[in-house]
């Protein structure tokens, strides 16, 4: 097996553990604000809360349960969209370029690999994978590659984050 396929089905499996990572911790918040609620509620609250929330008491009692036995800070410190709204907010902090180049990255991006390492400087990476792509001399690929350098960290995952999802119409065009 080649090594860029090793590392294609590694990025995978560390996704699918992030999903399930997120849905333990989710559920696990949801198990919290039921017994939160339910206590704040008092004698006969778990009863209300199953009634309104149409689910039997043992489901609530299972939740209260979950709760109890669940770590006791999910390592949650902002809302779960966090990353979301930062890289969308970071869009609109980048320099325009043409439409034609950001076609470029996209192209470059989605057939890269990238890791982890790519967190450090992802402005840098870019420019390199720039560099050695063979790019028409119309693309300008060297101005392509200066702006990539000038990506600010987040700017840069920002722009990867966009072109994998195919989402070009975040970036701002220069006309």
């Amino acid at each position: 097996m080649s090594s860029e396929f090793r590392q294609r089905l590694a990025a995978a499996q560390a996704r699918i553990q992030h999903g399930s990572d997120e849905r333990t911790a989710g559920a696990d918040d949801k198990a919290r604000a039921i017994a939160q609620e339910a206590a704040r509620r008092g004698r006969g609250g778990p009863r209300q809360l199953a009634d309104e929330l149409g689910v039997s008491e043992k489901t609530i009692s299972q939740a209260i349960a979950r709760a109890r036995n669940a770590p006791g800070n999910s390592g949650r410190t902002l809302p779960s969209d966090t990353l979301e709204r930062l890289l969308t907010a970071e869009l609109e902090t980048l320099p325009p370029l043409p439409a034609l180049q950001w076609k470029a990255l996209a192209w470059i991006v989605r057939g890269t690999f990238i890791d982890a390492m790519w967190v450090e400087q992802p402005g840098e990476l870019l420019a390199q994978e720039v560099a050695d792509a063979e790019l028409d001399a119309a693309l300008e690929p060297a101005a392509l590659a200066e702006a990539c350098r000038a990506f600010s960290r987040v700017q840069g995952l920002a722009v990867i984050d966009a072109c994998h999802r195919d989402d070009l119409a975040a970036l701002p065009v220069k006309e």
